[in-house]
């Protein structure tokens, strides 16, 4: 399986938020899941447009539509959505991103300025 594709069940999830339609004259007018795809991959891997594989499609095509969307708002409002709906699915909080500001651990206030009370007691014995 693809880590950067879609699957199924997001697929159809977000569906009903991709402009453009199913049926062109000659076939369907555009691969909006292959995009994504692709706008997937961008944001994983954090390439340039030009490091796109060719699997997802031509890069310029690819960013010209991205810009497209951008300026239509459709992504704003994709997000928007997603963002009401979410699952957790992912989520986890630790140590490494919840930081204690230094004052929570005791540390002195003023440099040079005196100890909290309950450790000057345990100083003066």
């Amino acid at each position: 399986m693809d880590c950067d594709a879609l699957r199924d069940d997001q697929w159809e999830r977000i569906r009903g938020f991709v402009p453009g339609g199913t049926k062109g004259k000659r076939g369907p007018r555009t691969n909006n899941r292959l995009f994504l795809d692709a706008l997937l991959w961008m944001a994983r891997s954090g390439g340039r447009w030009r490091d796109l594989p060719e699997r997802l499609g031509d890069y310029r095509s690819v960013k010209r539509r991205y810009y497209r969307w951008i300026e239509m708002g459709v992504l704003d409002d994709m997000l928007a959505v997603l963002a009401r709906e979410a699952d957790l699915e992912w989520l986890m909080i630790d140590s490494t991103i919840v930081r204690a500001h230094q004052h929570a651990a005791g540390a002195r206030r003023v440099k040079g300025g005196r100890m909290p009370r309950a450790w000057a007691g345990l100083g003066a014995d």
